[in-house]
């Protein structure tokens, strides 16, 4: 740290020393008074005011203003105390040395760094963050209930168990970064590896049932999928009336996959069509719980209300009550709870006209206070809840969050007496069936509050919309088969290929591997096993790297073809059996393995969790949004987390919503999901432009023309902003003789100063240039003529085209720039080339021109000679120049 800071100490010194030398006696004019006691006349510039058809000079003495009081100076005061500022690091580094020292000398107590204790700490980190997150959000995000006091406790522990608390493994960020694009490279191999082995048994079925009549005639082998699509129409029709669909998979230790058929929904099966109506049906519930259901009652519920509860002795349907302004009259609310907390979950219960059900809606993830619950994933058992509810939770896990709302929710609906009111013999809705529904968290929630419901509930029903993963452990995910749904959605947006079957279908929009990454479901997939399976797979990808990293944050960054992924892959990575054992990091991972597998024996993280109920898939099939097929799941495909960039669109309750209500099971055996023909389809080679920083993808010229810019710039500057662009110097004639004026160096925008060559006083004949500059003042500024405006304006323009061109092209050294982009530039620099050229004409303002002295009568000739920034300026018009010339070459070897 005193290394990082030694240059702010040095530039602030700098500056105080500096200052104080310049100001000790005034700039050179002594320090008696602020306008120079020593000379009391300083020399100014000889300007023209036109007057109609006389023209005169006028002199005029100094300001008080100080050539220290201008922009530049003032920037420079703010940069020092920005980096005195800087220093106030240190004593936070003082404290940090004292605490290691404490650290290192044993002072504080040895339990501090036990284990439990780091939890506890860890526990304090993330709940502290989330409390700040909290209150940056105003509380709009939730997080009043967060007392830090245990809430995170679940989750510190499994995250400490997750990273293995006990050995360290050298990981860092651009590890994890390369590691896990490697992997999604890696799992998307591994899926085409699995298609090519499929499509080559096609083949080898199709040759052996082709007739020589069929080979005869066939002029050329029949291509991979060709042959697929016959061989699934082959063997006496065998797949012709199957309604099924091929899936990948990952196989049981997730390291491969597999190809498995999967029975999908049919028009002709009126459970599959009671089912997909049922849950299309049901899904605006689970959507309107967010916010419509509170909107509805905006007129009737003050705003801090939490609650809101219908006099059940008027049970009849009002409008007021209602859901028509949102297209759902036949919706009526009778009680909602709005209040969120650690263990309070929203939710509402409305009754269902249409389908003669009551409906209780729970809502999903939101405020901070959800994510806590999300957080606390390990399991919880049912015994005690069982014996309450009046079901067998003996042996039986839950997600402890979950349960926690649950059960929340179970003893508010018991208190305010809701269900009891609906389900009275005096009641109108007596009959109608029982429905739970919710979205994400607000799924997992109403699958466990069903759980307890359905002993008083025979007939109850859940719908539960992209769950988590990890519920119910799998005895109990499969009893609740029986009233429990799952629909999970899948939107892939990449471009699906697969194969045009009648009744059997193929779904490789599962496989596409655009990018090297699939969209997968990604909530029902992160559950506690599928990320530790996820982190090994991450630790084996990042062991097998045979290439410096450099190379492989190149290699991620770049479009990969499918058809290049094998030679892409083996590129970067070694053969698992060939990984070097003997570094470091592979032993870290080894230790740090065999820890794991200790620990998960006895960890409460064993009992394994998943998604109950039977389970509804929804595969887009076309990539486009258009054509869903829809199959019958098992659990145990979401055994793998499956890379995917559109983990959190995915989840996105409203798509589900249009996707429910638009699916139309007579069009499933339509879908086109391979695209075959006379012509194999080839990989295309589309050019995406990638942002890689310092990739140079256009060569080192790109560099050249940077540093051509960066140069010209400072040269422009410098032209500008110095007080010696030339020097003027006047002749007076009079009579025939002529004798030599006063010279002085001038510029743009200031003026050189001059003083006096003997230190007792001087005259106007005794004076020398100084090292300082003075800005004009405003009588300057208002007689200058049309001349010397124009070469400022010039000359700021140039400069900022400049700016802006040097911009431009400095991103070629991240992305592949095209030719209008560099055609762009050449215009820029042309321009900026041409204007640097025109600031030249300051020469041709009234300081260089020759003129008669009003009084006496005399001819002044005022000539002007280049200076100083003159020369800088020339230099600058011809680095333009040559960045434009370069750009046209670039230009020229662009696309």
């Amino acid at each position: 740290m005193l290394a990082v800071n030694i240059f702010p100490i040095a530039l602030v010194g700098f500056g105080i020393w500096k200052v104080h030398e310049v100001r000790r006696d005034n700039y050179g004019c002594g320090d008696e008074t602020p306008r120079c006691k020593r000379m009391t006349f300083l020399y100014r510039i000889i300007i023209f005011s036109k007057n109609k058809k006389k023209t005169h000079p006028f002199f005029f003495y100094d300001s008080l203003d100080y050539p220290d009081a201008t922009w530049e100076y003032i920037f420079f005061c703010i940069l020092l105390v920005t980096y005195t500022l800087e220093l106030l690091i240190w004593p936070t580094i003082v404290v940090n040395k004292i605490t290691r020292w404490m650290k290192s000398n044993k002072v504080t107590k040895k339990h501090r760094y036990a284990t439990n204790a780091k939890g506890e700490r860890l526990e304090q980190c993330l709940g502290g963050i989330l409390k700040c997150v909290s209150v940056m959000c105003c509380n709009k995000a939730g997080g009043k209930e967060l007392k830090n006091q245990g809430e995170l406790k679940d989750f510190a522990s499994n995250l400490m168990e997750f990273a293995n608390n006990d050995t360290k493994v050298g990981a860092v960020l651009s590890d994890m970064y390369v590691g896990m694009k490697m992997l999604a490279r890696v799992q998307a191999e591994r899926r085409m590896n699995a298609i090519q082995m499929l499509q080559r048994d096609a083949n080898t079925k199709e040759e052996r049932h082709q007739t020589a009549e069929e080979e005869k005639q066939s002029k050329s082998a029949p291509s991979d999928r060709r042959a697929f699509m016959a061989l699934l129409d082959s063997e006496d029709g065998k797949h012709q009336h199957r309604r099924s669909i091929l899936t990948l998979q990952a196989d049981g230790d997730g390291q491969g996959c597999v190809v498995v058929e999967k029975n999908v929904l049919s028009s002709q099966n009126k459970k599959d069509v009671d089912v997909l109506g049922n849950a299309a049906h049901y899904s605006i519930y689970a959507q309107y719980i967010y916010f419509h259901v509170r909107m509805a009652l905006e007129d009737i519920l003050p705003t801090d209300a939490t609650n809101f509860v219908r006099d059940f002795d008027l049970m009849a349907p009002l409008e007021q009550f209602s859901l028509a302004k949102f297209e759902l009259p036949y919706a009526h609310l009778f009680y909602a709870n709005f209040y969120n907390g650690i263990a309070a979950t929203p939710f509402a219960i409305l009754v269902d006209d249409e389908k003669k059900t009551v409906v209780i809606a729970v809502r999903g993830t939101i405020s901070l206070e959800d994510w806590v619950i999300d957080l606390q994933y390990v399991p919880q058992p049912l015994d005690k809840v069982g014996e309450l509810c009046g079901f067998d939770g003996k042996g039986h896990h839950c997600h402890k969050g979950v349960l926690a709302r649950a059960k929340w929710m179970y003893n508010d609906i018991k208190k305010r007496r809701v269900l009891k009111n609906l389900y009275s013999s005096e009641s109108m809705y007596k009959d109608y069936n029982l429905v739970v529904v919710g979205h994400s968290l607000g799924g997992g929630c109403a699958q466990v509050l069903s759980l307890m419901l359905r002993p008083s509930f025979p007939s109850l029903r859940c719908y539960a919309f992209e769950p988590p993963g990890c519920i119910f452990d799998d005895v109990l995910s499969e009893d609740c088969k029986e009233w429990i749904t799952s629909i999970v959605n899948h939107e892939d947006v990449g471009k699906s290929r697969g194969i045009t079957l009648s009744h059997t279908l193929m779904c490789p929009s599962c496989w596409s591997l655009r990018f090297g990454i699939c969209a997968i479901p990604s909530v029902p997939r992160v559950t506690q096993p599928n990320l530790e399976s996820l982190r090994d797979e991450f630790f084996d990808v990042v062991a097998r790297i045979k290439v410096p990293k450099y190379q492989v944050f190149k290699d991620v960054r770049m479009p990969c073809p499918e058809s290049h992924l094998e030679s892409r892959n083996a590129k970067v990575l070694c053969p698992k059996g060939l990984i070097e054992k003997d570094t470091q990091f592979y032993q870290q991972v080894r230790k740090f393995r065999n820890e794991r597998a200790a620990k998960n024996q006895t960890s409460d993280v064993s009992v394994k969790l998943y998604i109950p109920g039977q389970i509804i898939y929804l595969v887009d099939t076309m990539g486009d949004e258009t054509k869903y097929v829809p199959y019958w799941a098992s659990r145990y495909e979401f055994n793998q987390v499956i890379l995917s960039g559109r983990m959190l669109a995915d989840h996105s309750m409203p798509p589900l919503v249009d996707v429910l209500r638009n699916l139309n099971l007579d069009e499933v055996h339509e879908v086109q999901t391979w695209h075959t023909g006379d012509k194999e389809e080839e990989d295309e080679d589309v050019e995406i432009p990638m942002i890689i920083p310092f990739s140079n993808p256009q060569g080192y010229i790109p560099l050249l023309l940077i540093a051509v810019a960066v140069i010209a710039c400072i040269m422009a500057g410098m032209s500008s902003q110095t007080c010696q662009y030339f020097t003027r110097s006047a002749t007076i004639s009079d009579n025939g003789t002529s004798r030599q004026g006063d010279s002085v160096s001038v510029g743009l925008w200031a003026y050189n100063l001059k003083q006096c060559t003997d230190e007792i006083g001087c005259d106007t004949d005794d004076l020398e240039d100084s090292k300082y500059c003075q800005q004009y003042g405003k009588l300057i500024d208002e007689t200058i003529d049309i001349y010397w405006k124009s070469a400022r304006a010039f000359g700021s323009i140039s400069a900022l085209l400049g700016l802006i061109s040097m911009g431009l092209i400095s991103t070629a050294t991240c992305a592949k720039l095209r030719k209008r982009t560099w055609i762009v530039s050449v215009t820029l620099f042309l321009i900026a080339t041409l204007c640097q050229g025109l600031q030249f004409l300051f020469f041709k303002s009234d300081l260089c021109n020759e003129w008669i002295h009003p009084v006496t009568e005399e001819l002044v000739s005022s000539e002007c000679s280049i200076s100083t920034g003159a020369i800088f300026g020339i230099v600058a018009t011809i680095l333009w120049f040559t960045a434009a010339v370069g750009c046209l070459f670039m230009a020229s070897m662009a696309k």
